[in-house]
Formats: structure tokens, sequence, C-alpha cells
């Protein structure tokens, strides 16, 4: 038995922090999938002790799923949440994961993750480059960008409805750069992470085709 101990810095306070792990609207921005997978589904870890479920697939296209509870809330110094996994890459196993925030002498935070107890290294090791990769997306999040993962959506998409991905894209891209509320550009992201998943293959093929050429072709 192991546990998983990681420490992370972020730019700005634990007040300031701590929205992104409780706004759906953040959550999404940075709450992704492990490593060379995508999720396809938005996550919204719902109210305390609520089970929430992360759909998502892996380099090969095949579904799995994180699943979860929020257990423990102490804004903004800490949380818990109980995780397991179906099916994927990553072990399965359910465990615990704590996250306490500290704030820096100067204005930031130190996030320190615990989680555990894992059997087998090889599943602390997963969780490890999962939490890399998400905390890595947190940082953007919390310095305010608009739209801060562009690129998650757009490999994320790419993953399960190819060109309709990459227009839809282009798509919020465009809204931002025409400077477009951040509201209106979050509200236009939410319906394409809601309704891609659900077009059939071909359909998806034909209107990403359509869309992009209507893109590139405003845009010459």
């Amino acid at each position: 038995m192991s546990d998983l101990l990681l420490e992370w810095t972020l730019p700005v306070s634990p007040e300031a922090v701590f929205p992104a792990f409780d706004q759906p609207s953040l959550i999404r921005r940075w709450f992704g999938a492990p490593p060379g997978c995508h999720r396809t589904h938005a996550p919204d870890p719902g109210a305390l002790g609520q089970p929430y479920r992360v759909m998502l697939r892996d380099a090969l296209g095949r579904a799995f799923a994180q699943v979860g509870c929020l257990v423990e809330a102490e804004p903004p110094r800490s949380l818990a949440l109980e995780m397991d996994w179906e099916g994927g890459p990553v072990p399965s196993g359910r465990t615990r994961a704590e996250l306490t925030f500290h704030p820096t002498d100067d204005g930031g935070t130190r996030v320190q993750v615990r989680q555990g107890p894992f059997v087998e290294d090889a599943a602390r090791d997963a969780h490890r480059a999962y939490w890399e990769a998400c905390l890595g997306r947190l940082s953007r999040v919390v310095t305010g960008e608009a739209v801060p993962c562009f690129e998650e959506f757009w490999e994320e998409s790419r993953g399960y409805v190819g060109p309709l991905g990459a227009a839809a894209y282009a798509v919020l891209a465009g809204l931002r750069e025409a400077g477009a509320p951040p509201e209106a550009v979050s509200q236009v992201e939410d319906v394409l992470y809601t309704h891609l998943t659900r077009l059939r293959e071909d359909t998806a093929e034909v209107l990403g085709a359509v869309l992009q050429s209507r893109v590139e072709g405003g845009a010459s």
C-alpha cells in the first residue's frame, strides 16, 4: 500500500483558486482526461455527497469513465473526494484524494494532493500523471484566460467527432477573437460539449466538412 503526494504552485490566492473547484463552467475547463485520452462529457461534481461521472475515451476510442463523490469541502482551505475508474488505462480501485490550499508569501497558492491507498505503484504513478495534467490546465484557468482550454477542447473533440471538432474549435476561437462576452462564449462551448457526442459519426463528418468550409471561406 502507498499514497500519492503531490504539490503544485498557482499564482493566485486560495480564495481565487477555489471557485475552479465548485463552479461547473470552470471545472470542465481543467478537470479532464488522463494523458493520451479525451473527455466526451463535461464533468459536474454536483453537491456534496452526490455521485458524479465523467465519460472519457482512450487513445483507441474505447469508452471508460471516472466515477466519484465529493465527500468534504471547506472553502477555500480544503476538499476531499473519493474516485474510481470503470475501464480505461488508469488502474481501478476506489481511493480518497485530499486537496489542501495553502497561501504563499507572494500571494499565490501551494496545492497539496494526497491520494490513496494504492495497492500497486503503477496505479499511484498513473494518478500522478493524471493530476499533473489537470493541475497544469488549472494553472491557466485561475490566471483568468477567457477560454483557457481551446487546445484541450480541440484535442478532445477530434477524438470522437473528427472535422466537426476542429470546426467547433474554430467557431469558439472566432468568438473569442471577435470580442464576444466570456459568458456568451461559455454558453456556446457548453452546448457543443453537450451535443457533439450525440451525433452519428457520418452526420458529424458531413456537418464538420460543411462548417469548416464556411469558416475557411469567411476567413479568406
